[in-house]
């Protein structure tokens, strides 16, 4: 998909969902969407093959938006793992208010459909790659001793975080994200802190993870998100004693990789590319071998949940 291309869908979702957020889905057609876009609706049928192809990409539009923010925190080196985490909160509570009226329309005209705006496999993928990063998180910023209670963590941060973004789909209400989000994150300390002065059994074993997410964690190798692993990569060939050539054409094949990953349908061809230009530098085998794999991942759940992507490879 051509850039050009990719920031025409952009613009198509982005007006779709103003539009949608005013007036709801049954009042907005394609015909509008195209005409305040400034083009025919047949050139709008040529991106989204129908309006609920279009509804869907704009939730993947607002998950992997959300997602790539969150992780480019952790890039963050400046700040402490739990400062980290708190500011991560915030960019989730933020973008599900800015996302807030167009969420409110569509439970509004689907009550109870109980019908995922995801794909299910690609629902699995985001649960395990979100369980993965959150493991990390808690481990940096609690220890190693904490890993053991990792799921019934999530689930209370999850059942939290939900009712919080509850509260702040109830028009009018005056609540402060700033606020919500030091009130978490102080509550995730004290359940947290209890739990390493007790030592109970977990209640929920990190076992379970295998029947949620489909892996044991302990499997994983890697479960860095590749923008981080990149910055790990440009550090690291700063160190060695490389050709300035050398140096600088790597340090541009993992720029232009963070270009791509942050686009929401990243091209295989690009990212594969600037992969082979890092092959062969002497002193990053194992970081190498981390993006790679971690490449590939990115890959598998970006590109083929999209039948229109996996054409065009």
């Amino acid at each position: 998909m051509s850039d050009k291309t990719a920031e025409k869908r952009k613009q198509i979702m982005v007006t779709a969902m103003q539009l949608i957020s005013k007036k709801g889905s049954a009042a907005t057609s394609m015909q509008e969407i195209a005409e305040v876009c400034g083009m025919s609706k047949g050139s709008l049928y040529l991106h989204f093959k129908s309006k609920e192809d279009l509804e869907k990409s704009i939730y993947e539009y607002i998950a992997l938006r959300i997602r790539d923010e969150v992780v480019q925190v952790d890039q963050e080196s400046h700040l402490a793992p739990k400062e980290q985490l708190r500011k991560q909160v915030e960019v989730l509570l933020v973008h599900f208010l800015e996302v807030r009226e167009f969420l409110l329309k569509q439970i509004h005209e689907n009550p109870g459909s109980g019908k995922p705006p995801f794909e299910h496999e690609c629902a699995h993928q985001e649960m395990n790659n979100a369980l993965l990063w959150f493991k990390n998180k808690l481990r940096s910023v609690y220890g190693e001793e904490i890993e053991p209670y990792t799921m019934e963590i999530a689930m209370f941060v999850g059942g939290m975080l939900g009712a919080y973004i509850r509260f702040l789909f109830l028009p009018g209400l005056p609540l402060n994200v700033g606020i919500l989000t030091n009130h978490l994150t102080t509550m995730l300390d004290d359940v947290s802190e209890s739990l390493l002065s007790r030592k109970p059994a977990p209640l929920v074993p990190i076992e379970t993870w295998e029947q949620l997410a489909g892996i044991k964690p302990e499997e994983t190798r890697f479960s860095r998100h590749p923008l981080v692993v990149i910055k790990s990569l440009k550090l690291k060939l700063k160190e060695l004693p490389l050709e300035t050539e050398t140096l600088h054409d790597a340090l541009d094949s993992l720029s232009l990789m963070e270009k791509e990953l942050l686009d929401m349908h990243p091209r295989r061809v690009v990212l594969r590319g600037m992969l082979r230009n890092l092959e062969g530098i002497e002193g990053i085998d194992e970081l190498y071998s981390e993006l790679s794999t971690t490449i590939h991942g990115v890959l598998d759940l970006y590109l083929f949940s999209d039948g229109r992507i996996q054409e065009e490879l």
